[in-house]
């Protein structure tokens, strides 16, 4: 199933952007694209362009739009727009020469990706070419816009989560001690890819020791799967509407550990709260407060990160976790700029993820849903339960 953005969605879209332009006063705005998993949805919202490798630009000005692209990606690019050129020498030097012929030398132009994205050498040119040019990060602003979610990009997220589930649904029927973590999850691959995914991050936690999980991502990896072990699998995906979705889940090999089914209670206990309660107007502060108090009365510590939006990039604004003064926009807290983006709106999108551990990390427990905000609540897209998934016998240690 292809996916294609609508002329009428992408125009909503680059209109958006425009009235950002004329709030902010800015002369236009930059968007800064790298194909780094978390750094390249700006132009799949803006062009429809599932950036494959390599890096680009989108320019959006009060008249005119254009992507700009690496030469060598005429070659390389899955989709095309009228607005998309190629410059032979370089993509930067492209910029600078639409600006100039837009006559935009003075004032402000909001830049997305500028502090987190853009490369030095790229802004070294554009001071010296435009030096009356104030350049302003716009990241913030533009996760502004792009987390309220239209319909047609929340069908495309169900999509994409259909997708996911019946990838996690294949390592089901395949999963066995004995396999190698990197086994277990290949089917999911096929699976996922076949039904048109785009991008992958497939990621596990698992222990040396029986009955434990320690709290950190990787890539699976050629670890045997022992009677006794716990492994936690987190899949990532696109669908083919370009948006991110995440579903994990924990599974237990034979024997049932009391502590780690405890964590993974408590869980699932954190992902009920947040279910009936994200709505409109609820602080995301709020929630990773009450989440961690959730964990320090069983004696357990909760991770930095609860939750965030997802979309068009796998971490977007809002973060559910506690609020900071940084002025940092890549770090994935709220910071100073943030408090738009504090409370809960219809339409947002949010991946929900509680991880709790020991003090001493030697034991956790993580599992993630996706939901929709609407109107009335958060929808869950999801209808997996959220039990220790057992593969083998039902002993508890």
């Amino acid at each position: 199933m292809i996916i294609t953005l609508e002329q009428t969605e992408r125009e909503q879209r680059l209109q958006a952007v425009r009235d950002v332009v004329r709030e902010k006063n800015y002369k236009g705005m930059l968007f800064v694209a790298d194909s780094y998993l978390g750094k390249k949805g700006s132009l799949r919202y803006l062009f429809d362009n599932h950036l494959i490798h390599r890096y680009g630009f989108g320019l959006v000005l009060p008249d005119d739009q254009y992507q700009i692209l690496p030469s060598g990606l005429h070659w390389c690019t899955d989709r095309r727009v009228p607005d998309t050129l190629f410059p032979s020498d370089h993509e930067v030097m492209e910029v600078v020469r639409r600006l100039k012929e837009h006559g935009v030398t003075t004032g402000v132009v909001g830049v997305v990706g500028l502090n987190n994205t853009m490369k030095i050498e790229d802004f070294r040119y554009l001071t010296q070419e435009l030096p009356e040019i104030e350049w302003v990060d716009a990241s913030v602003t533009f996760d502004e816009i792009r987390s309220i979610k239209s319909k047609p990009e929340i069908e495309g997220i169900k999509e994409a989560n259909r997708i996911i589930e019946a990838s996690f649904d294949a390592i089901i029927e395949h999963i066995k001690s004995g396999l190698t973590e990197e086994e277990a999850v290949s089917v999911a691959y096929s699976t996922a890819h076949a039904l048109g995914a785009k991008d992958t991050l497939y990621l596990t936690l698992s222990s040396e020791q029986a009955g434990a999980v320690e709290p950190y991502f990787l890539n699976p990896r050629p670890k045997v799967i022992k009677d006794g072990d716990y492994l936690i699998v987190s899949l990532e995906i696109t669908g083919p509407s370009g948006h991110w979705v995440e579903h994990s889940r924990m599974f237990c090999f034979g024997q049932r550990d009391e502590e780690m089914e405890k964590l993974a209670g408590l869980v699932a206990k954190g992902i009920q709260y947040a279910e009936v309660t994200m709505k409109p107007g609820v602080k995301v502060t709020d929630i990773q407060e009450q989440v961690e108090k959730m964990a320090q009365v069983e004696g357990y510590h909760c991770g930095h990160l609860t939750g965030h939006g997802i979309g068009m990039d796998v971490i977007e604004r809002p973060f559910v976790a506690r609020q900071t003064n940084t002025a940092f926009v890549g770090v994935e807290v709220p910071g100073k700029d943030d408090e738009e983006l504090l409370y809960l709106k219809e339409g947002m999108v949010i991946s929900f993820h509680p991880q709790i551990m020991r003090t001493d990390k030697q034991k956790s427990a993580y599992m993630s849903d996706v939901f929709v905000i609407t109107e009335d609540g958060a929808e869950r897209l999801s209808s997996r339960n959220h039990e220790v998934i057992l593969i083998g016998g039902e002993t508890i240690r």
